[in-house]
């Protein structure tokens, strides 16, 4: 008997929080101070004006759970593309197909699109793995076969990597592809 009284004093509770006042010494519209709870219930009248004013709109706040994304691709400097690797380096040749940004719930990302082709590696050329969102650290190009191997085989890869979508960024010339840079992507 008493968890039922105690129940039914927390429902009554619970439905008259919303009638009382958030904190004591409020000001009415007079400019006289109250220093308890209002016993006469809020008018839809003056809420109103407050939820159609400016400072009542919603904002992405640090810890919103679902923060607004501009769903804008990368400008891309000339001579760059974005590819999603489909098999990892053999002979000098990498086999990649174009990568399209598209929005999504997420704000937007990298996908392939169309036919696999066949991209030539330049002599001398670099290439850097994702170790986060902003930051690259510089691999060797048998360290990148390497991680493209285990990555496109669904296989863990060493620490601080990980396998990002497959996605490149890829400057390249007449000689072929000169740098590699992963796309990072949670």
């Amino acid at each position: 008997m008493p968890s039922r009284r105690l129940l039914a004093m927390a429902a009554l509770a619970v439905a008259v929080l919303p009638l009382t006042s958030c904190a004591s010494g409020d000001a009415d519209a007079s400019g006289s101070t109250t220093t308890g709870p209002t016993t006469s219930p809020p008018t839809t009248a003056a809420a109103a004006p407050a939820a159609a004013s400016p400072t009542a709109a919603v904002s992405d706040l640090p810890l919103d759970p679902e923060p607004t994304f501009d769903c804008t691709a990368a400008q891309l400097p000339a001579g760059h593309r974005v590819v999603q690797v489909t098999a990892a380096p053999v002979g000098g040749v990498l086999r990649a197909r174009r990568a399209e940004f598209a929005c999504d719930p997420d704000g937007g990302d990298y996908a392939g699109t169309g036919a696999a082709a066949d991209y030539r590696l330049a002599a001398g050329a670099t290439a850097e793995l994702s170790t986060g969102a902003t930051t690259h650290q510089a691999v060797t190009l048998a360290a990148l076969t390497g991680h493209l191997a285990a990555c496109l085989a669904g296989k863990a890869v060493p620490e601080p990597f990980s396998c990002s979508g497959n996605l490149y960024e890829i400057t390249g010339d007449s000689g072929g592809i000169t740098r590699f840079s992963e796309v990072w992507h949670p």
